[in-house]
């Protein structure tokens, strides 16, 4: 991987441990034959592919909450002790936001 890329997209992600776990994760769906999302040259490697395209913008990533982990995972989420609390103290949302990337 070329060092150049990867200061570029550990500025991007700020968290080296993410930066890892994405790339690694990115690396292993085209090693299984993903299409990349940007045009690639025949001299880039994976990780390179998947630098890139976390620079540009093109894959995204979320840190799960509780309930989709344990979701993820078949389980039920744990009880939240402070949940009654901030139900009864804020007004109830009645508008949502879905934010998709354009790949």
């Amino acid at each position: 991987m070329k060092v150049e890329l990867i200061e570029k997209a550990a500025q991007i992600v700020g968290d080296n441990q993410l930066l890892v776990n994405i790339v690694s994760k990115r690396v292993q769906q085209l090693n299984h034959g993903s299409d990349p999302y940007i045009v690639t040259t025949p001299e880039m490697q994976c990780g390179d592919i998947a630098l890139t395209e976390i620079i540009e913008g093109k894959i995204t990533w979320h840190e799960m909450t509780e309930e989709e982990l344990a979701a993820s995972k078949g389980e039920e989420a744990p009880a939240d002790p402070f949940a009654a609390m901030a139900e009864s103290a804020a007004p109830a949302a009645t508008d949502t936001l879905t934010i998709t990337p354009d790949l």
